[in-house]
């Protein structure tokens, strides 16, 4: 398998061979994010190539302060997935700056149906904004990506300065409450899910504090 970095002409050649309608429509969600929010020039998007094929493609950033790398999107195609596709390149992004470098922190929305894939690799989360989207932030693993299990689980938000944490809850404090009847349905199938992992009421008690 080869990683590369596609700008934008590259990523639109390699995307516009998928055929999977849901997977057609995510590929270009995220290539009008990235040229509303995220400079190609800075932070091309990785992609992963086996056989000749680009089956994988991950668009991320890290913050001015070089505090934060921020996981944007992950787009596996329909046909390429189950395949540990995903998990190769975000162990190949965090092994790019988990040393020597001064990142000390990962964070990034999802949507309901990556919710399994991220828990998988350890991750619980903080809360769901308004989209519909779940949050989540964690140390970088310096020891590889089996690592987040462990952090996640002693990650109590407590090393965040204060004006990172109410911007955090900011984002998440409706906490589902303005999703109509068909949002409610998904978030409460999620939270079935996520169980003791949505880790919401732990985030309210440290600002209420």
């Amino acid at each position: 398998m080869t990683i590369k970095n596609l700008n934008r002409e590259q990523y639109l050649k390699s995307t516009s061979t998928i055929k999977h309608i849901t997977s057609k429509e995510f590929s270009q969600q995220a290539y009008r994010y990235c040229n509303d929010y995220i400079s190609w020039e800075d932070f091309p998007c990785l992609c992963l190539e086996e056989n000749g094929k680009d089956v994988c493609y991950l668009f991320y950033h890290i913050s001015k302060d070089k505090r934060y790398l921020t996981i944007d999107n992950i787009l596996t195609p329909f046909e390429h997935r189950y395949k540990g596709y995903a998990k190769y390149l975000l162990t190949f992004l965090f092994n790019k700056f988990s040393r020597g470098s001064v990142i000390q922190r990962v964070k990034m929305f999802c949507v309901s149906s990556s919710l399994e894939f991220y828990m998988k690799l350890g991750i619980d989360f903080w809360g769901v904004n308004k989209l519909g989207q779940y949050y989540t932030e964690f140390p970088i693993p310096k020891n590889g990506i089996d690592e987040i299990r462990t952090l996640m689980k002693n990650e109590t938000l407590k090393t965040l300065y204060n004006r990172e944490l109410k911007a955090i809850y900011k984002k998440l404090e409706l906490n589902g409450d303005s999703f109509d009847k068909k949002e409610t349905l998904v978030f409460n199938r999620s939270l079935k899910l996520m169980g003791e992992r949505y880790r919401f009421k732990e985030l309210y008690n440290l600002i209420h504090l």
